[in-house]
């Protein structure tokens, strides 16, 4: 199983919740808040084959990170999997609207061919879609999308892929896997925001979708991890 989102770092004991995924078989993208934090974290996580270091900028962190950006463009250089970066227009993130907006038009530049890219986009889902447009950047992941049917719809017209959650499973939000195909769909677990058992929770979200889609487990495990392999970016 894929557990396409997941702050491993913001974890007690990071290392024990990584060797429980590997040997669980839960392959992770472990998402970074800072390029600084995506440094501390490589040599932890190198013994770790199924586990993938992402480089992030987060939106909420930005006054942070702006003064990482050429740490994040040099970095982003060697790093197959990008993120948590996006914006945030929320009542919390709306202070440093222009400051985010500046800050990812400046990164976009570095992400070139064969990325996988989990994107943030609370409150700003079609200001991102179209700064991702400008840029020619994509396909990417969307993370906990909640930005209702309609955008969800621009969002998969656009080759972009959206990310479940047990949470959006379990609220309104399980309306957007209705709408979205099979071959758009991956599933994380946004730890430890979303929940303190990540693999429980992937889980979980796995067996959900398999009940939805009328489908055996090992059919959605082979969905899941092909639409993976496929969510790169092709610029």
């Amino acid at each position: 199983m894929i557990d396409t989102h997941c702050h491993i770092d913001m974890y007690d004991d990071p290392i024990n919740l990584a060797t429980k995924m590997e040997a669980n078989k839960t392959e992770c993208v472990a998402v970074t808040m800072l390029p600084s934090h995506y440094i501390q974290g490589v040599p932890h996580l190198a013994r770790f084959h199924s586990l993938h270091p992402s480089l992030g900028m987060h939106p909420l962190r930005v006054m942070e990170g702006k003064n990482e950006i050429d740490t994040f463009i040099a970095l982003a250089k060697n790093t197959e999997f990008i993120g948590e970066i996006g914006l945030d227009f929320s009542r919390e993130g709306a202070p440093t609207k222009k400051v985010q907006l500046a800050v990812l038009k400046e990164i976009v530049e570095s992400i070139k061919v064969g990325k996988f890219v989990t994107v943030h986009s609370r409150d700003s889902a079609a200001d991102l879609l179209q700064l991702l447009e400008d840029h020619q950047v994509g396909p990417v992941c969307f993370h906990y999308f909640t930005a209702g049917i309609s955008a969800a719809k621009d969002a998969i017209s656009s080759g972009h892929y959206l990310s479940f959650n047990r949470r959006m499973l379990k609220g309104k939000h399980k309306e957007l896997l209705a709408v979205a195909p099979m071959d758009r769909v991956l599933v994380e677990s946004d730890g430890p925001y979303l929940t303190k058992s990540p693999v429980t929770a992937i889980m979980d979200t796995y067996e959900m979708i398999a009940g939805h889609w009328e489908l055996p487990i090992e059919q959605v495990i082979s969905v899941i991890a092909k639409n993976f392999s496929q969510c790169r970016t092709n610029l």
